[in-house]
Order: structure tokens, then C-alpha cells, then sequence
């Protein structure tokens, strides 16, 4: 006898866009520097120059009590925030491709010290002008200075009136952060010649508020990623002592990143995965009560939460000349601190707690050139198989049975994958007006229930599933009484990513 057949519907759209956008001569990178020994910025002296972000002299010198010109503190700038920089050309002034890369990022504008020239650049930089290169570096990784902070900073040194009107705001902003300070009788001192010691006081003061480096003095390094740790692993850790620990993991995936998840649960309970680069921890994942901070960042934590702790979401990551836009709601958003990139995943049906974390390395996203990984089986691989165990692993979470993975159902998820890109349409129904019904009993494949979810444009597997848990109507299909689920993704075309949900009970 034929049963009644039930169709559930739900779709998920997401676009994601973004915007496609050395050294310094007679200085030199080594050794620490012989003439900084017991001077007041010592210490911040000696925690960014092993980076690569200051130069001394041939001779082993830093000369810290010297003027430095525009160009050298905006080749600092550059160096700390990692940006490109071209080779120069034969003959070339040495800071013109550090000034291009500049005015690419919003460092300085065009019309800056009437006008971007070799004679302009090689001057003095004011303390206002130091102040605006450091603040818009601080805005280009998508941070920024709220109005009450601006507000507390105006109160606490007496000569703001005297800062020229195109610097204002960012040398107000710089006090707010605290990255310049006054001077001891409350002054800021807008035109006075900036020293070398300042600048490098300065940038580093500005990799701690970008979360690059330790917040303290006692003990900069830039190794504290150790901030956050999934069950008990933090990145850097060694990819031997995780096994060792941990034994081997349910299933190996590759990422967008190029690196490997290793992917561990019991029963869909305790789920997390771990990337492995070059024999090290570089990424953390988890979707269940293992998240552990130095700050008591956790589960659970709502967003507002989570943002006093971790400072504002990230409007967008600067990738070079590139700045990629970061999708900032309710549901998720990305944060960098500690020397990562944390993505916090928020359940909007449940108080909004976080319910997931994905904790990339700052170096590891970096070398991401893009929003999305490189098409290959091996990554559309992963993506089904991660969306599958995503699935049951919010089911056991809200008490629902564990599904099984459904080959046939797969293949048709798989095929409305590909063709919504090849046909560049996004709907249940193609083209041809086949319904996933349709196509499902075209397969061979009978049903009592079936149920489609489908999304488009999301970066990764994590991201897609946290935007159907945050759906009503995904919701509902991710929790309904079923027993089948198939998933079929693809790789190209307008919205890049492309994924499919198919869910059946025979």
C-alpha cells in the first residue's frame, strides 16, 4: 500500500562578499640593540624587534631619543600589521612601495602632508600625524572606538584644541585606546616631533589592542595563543601529544585552509575537531561544553557577553591589500584576539548563547586569500561529512535520535547542489520545475517523510549549519522525527558554496 508522502521545505541564503582591493635603508634586523639597555622603552623596544616591525643601525644601534620621519614610521606600521610590501625597483626611493601599500590600506590618504612625495615623507612625523596612522591601522582590522571612550579620553589631557582639525579625531581616539599618551603636565602635544622610542611604543601598544601580543609588559611574547584551549588543547600544541592524549580521531578531513581537521567525538557527544599544520595545532573547533579560556570566555556565553570580553566583532579581516567582510549578527561573529581569529556562533532560539567556536590562528588565516577554500573533492568531502555530523550532533543536544547517512540521498542532494550553481538559480524547485520530491523518487528512492534544507554563499560547513540552527524552519527539519540524512555539496560557481540537506524517512 502506498503511504501518505510529507514534504518539508526550508532554504538558507547567505552572500558573503568582499572587497578585492623590506626594509628600511641603512637599518638593519638582527641582535638586540646596544644603546636601549635601562632606557624607559627598553621593553617595548625589545619585544617588536625580534618581529620584524623595527630596524636598527649597521653599527647595532637603535638611537631610541631620534626624530623618525613619516615614511619610517609608516614602513612600522606596515611591518606590524604583516601587510605585502612589493620589492623596489632599481633606482626606486626605498618607501614608495611601502607608501602605495599605505594608501591601499587607508593608512594615509592621498592628500596627506600636502601630497605623497619623497621630500614630504622623508619629514619629521608629528605626534598628530603618528596618531592617525596608528588609529587607522587599528580600524583596518575592523575594531573601533566607541563614543563614550572618545568622551572619558577628552577629559584627561588639556590641549586637544590644538590638534589640527584632519587629525582630531584619531588622536583623541589614540588616548581613548591608550595606545599615545599625554605627557606628565596633561598635554598632548600634537606637533612635536615624534621620537624612534615612541614608535615603537606605540606599535607595539598597537599589536596588544589588535590581541597580537600579551597585554603585559612583564612578559610580552607573541606566543600567547594559549588563551583558549578546546578540551584541554591549545594551538600550538604538537600534533604527537594530541594523539598520545586523545588516540586517534574518528575521521580526518581537510579544510579550506589547506590543513587537516581531526575530528573526535563519542557518539556524537563531546564533539570537536583539531587542525593540524606542519606537526602543530593551528585551528580549534567545538560544538560542545570544551571550551576553556584564560578569561572565562565559554558555552553559553552570550553575545554581548562574549564582546565584553574579546572586544568589538570584526567588521571585516584585512588580508594584505584585501579587506574581506565578516558577516556580524545576532548569529555570529568573528573576533581577533590572543593571535586568533575567533568565529563565535550564537543560538538565537536559545537566549542567544554561543552554542559553537571555531578558533583559527592569526598566521593560518592569513594565508587564506580568500574567503573560501579551493574547490576539490577532498573539501567537498569534508564539508558533507562535517554538515552530517553537525546534525546529529544538535539532535543528541536536544534529545533526539542520532540519523544515518543515506548514500542514494547523498547523490540527490549532491546533484541539486551542482546544478543550482551550473544554472545559477537557488530554490527547491530547478529550472526544470522539479521539486527535491521530484528528484528524490526520480532516484529510485521512496519515502513516507521527506524534508530539504539548502544554503548558499556560506564560507565553511560551520557557518552553513549555524545559519539553518538559527532558521525556524531548519530548524524544525534538523529536529524532526527521521531517520535518513544525505548531504551534497558543491564547489563554484556565484555563491561559491553550495549545500544540500536531504532527509527522508522510508
Amino acid at each position: 500500500m502506498l503511504r501518505k508522502k510529507i514534504n518539508i521545505l526550508t532554504i538558507a541564503l547567505v552572500i558573503c562578499l568582499s572587497l578585492t582591493l623590506s626594509a628600511f635603508p641603512n637599518l638593519s634586523y638582527g641582535a638586540a640593540f646596544g644603546d636601549v639597555e635601562g632606557h624607559w622603552a627598553q621593553t617595548y623596544i625589545d619585544t617588536i624587534q625580534p618581529l620584524g616591525v623595527i630596524a636598527g643601525y649597521p653599527n647595532g644601534t637603535f638611537k631610541p631619543n631620534s626624530n623618525i620621519t613619516r615614511i619610517e614610521f609608516v614602513a612600522i606600521t606596515v611591518n606590524a600589521l604583516k601587510l605585502s610590501v612589493r620589492s623596489v625597483n632599481a633606482n626606486e626611493y626605498w618607501g614608495a612601495p611601502f607608501a602605495e601599500v599605505a594608501l591601499s590600506a587607508g593608512l594615509i590618504g592621498e592628500d596627506e602632508y600636502g601630497g605623497i612625495t619623497e621630500k614630504n615623507l622623508n619629514q619629521n612625523i608629528s605626534r598628530e600625524e603618528m596618531a592617525s596612522i596608528i588609529v587607522n591601522a587599528f580600524y583596518s582590522r575592523g575594531k573601533t572606538v566607541t563614543e563614550t571612550q572618545k568622551q572619558a579620553a577628552l577629559q584627561t589631557l588639556t590641549d586637544f584644541d590644538t590638534v589640527s582639525s584632519q587629525y582630531y579625531d584619531q588622536s583623541v581616539a589614540s588616548v581613548a585606546l591608550g595606545i599615545i599618551g599625554g605627557f606628565p603636565n596633561s598635554t598632548f602635544g600634537p606637533k612635536e616631533n615624534a621620537s624612534r622610542a615612541q614608535a615603537a611604543v606605540v606599535s607595539y601598544k598597537l599589536l596588544v589592542e589588535l590581541g597580537i601580543i600579551a597585554t603585559t609588559t612583564d612578559d610580552p611574547s607573541l606566543t600567547q595563543t594559549t588563551a583558549f584551549a578546546v578540551n584541554n588543547i591549545e594551538i600550538g600544541d604538537s600534533y604527537e601529544w594530541v594523539i598520545k592524549k586523545y588516540g586517534q580521531p574518528v575521521r580526518e578531513d581537510i579544510s579550506e585552509y589547506g590543513f587537516k581537521w581531526l575530528v573526535y567525538h563519542n557518539n556524537y557527544k563531546n564533539y570537536y575537531q583539531v587542525g593540524i599544520q606542519n606537526g602543530k595545532v593551528v585551528a580549534l573547533y567545538t560544538s560542545s561544553d570544551l571550551l576553556k579560556s584564560k578569561n572565562g570566555f565559554a558555552i553559553d556565553f552570550t553575545k554581548s557577553k562574549t564582546t565584553a570580553l574579546l572586544g568589538e566583532p570584526l567588521k571585516f579581516i584585512q588580508k594584505g591589500n584585501v579587506q574581506y567582510l565578516q558577516y556580524n549578527s545576532d548569529e555570529t561573529a568573528t573576533y581577533l584576539s590572543n593571535n586568533a581569529y575567533i568565529t563565535a556562533y550564537f543560538d538565537t532560539a536559545d537566549a542567544g548563547k554561543l552554542f559553537s567556536v571555531k578558533i583559527i590562528d592569526y598566521n593560518v588565516e592569513q594565508s587564506l586569500k580568500s574567503q573560501y577554500g579551493t574547490a576539490s573533492t577532498p573539501l567537498r568531502i569534508s564539508y558533507e561529512k562535517t554538515i552530517f555530523d553537525l546534525a546529529n550532533v544538535f539532535r543528541v543536544a536536544h534529545d533526539q535520535d542520532i540519523l544515518k547517512w543515506h548514500e542514494p540521498l547523498a547523490d540527490v542532494a549532491r546533484k541539486h547542489s551542482q546544478d543550482m550553481s551550473d544554472r545559477s538559480f537557488f530554490s527547491h524547485t530547478n529550472p526544470s520545475g522539479y521539486t527535491p520530491f521530484d528528484r528524490i523518487l526520480a532516484d529510485g528512492i521512496d519515502y513516507h517523510y521527506a524534508a530539504e534544507n539548502i544554503a548558499a554563499g556560506y564560507t565553511s560547513a560551520f557557518s552553513a549549519h549555524s545559519g539553518w540552527v538559527n532558521s525556524p524552519g531548519h530548524r524544525d527539519n534538523l529536529l524532526r522525527s527521521i531517520e535518513y540524512l544525505g548531504v551534497g555539496v558543491y564547489i563554484g560557481g556565484e555563491f561559491v558554496n553550495y549545500f544540500t540537506q536531504d532527509f527522508i524517512t522510508p
